[in-house]
């Protein structure tokens, strides 16, 4: 890439040229992978839990379900929502530390 170049025409050195230049261009698109999964795994904990009957938030839910006991559905729904939005919301402020040029203003 011409960044890549134009660093090495500088004269950095090899180990500078990927941390800083190399490293930070490829780990953007590899945090929005790692923030999607994080939201898909809180959405899996339910399966998991009521599969291998470990207790947890997501075996409550399914009791929950099965009896049908609105609050607590409505409370697990909400907070599932609410560390899903914190997730993407932590992803996005990271984009800004690595990228200079994505800028929330």
């Amino acid at each position: 890439m011409d960044f890549v170049r134009t660093a090495r025409a500088k004269g950095l050195g090899s180990r500078t040229v990927l941390l800083r230049h190399v490293l930070r261009n490829a780990f953007i698109p590899s945090l929005t992978m790692i923030g999607l999964s994080l939201g898909w795994t809180l959405g899996g904990t339910v399966l998991v839990e009521s599969i291998f009957d470990w207790p947890g938030i997501g075996l409550y839910a399914v009791n929950a379900a099965t009896q049908l006991d609105f609050e607590p559905i409505m409370g697990v729904t909400l907070l599932v929502g609410v560390l899903f939005i914190a997730i993407n919301l932590a992803v996005d402020l990271l984009y800004s530390a690595l990228d200079p040029r994505i800028s929330y203003v």
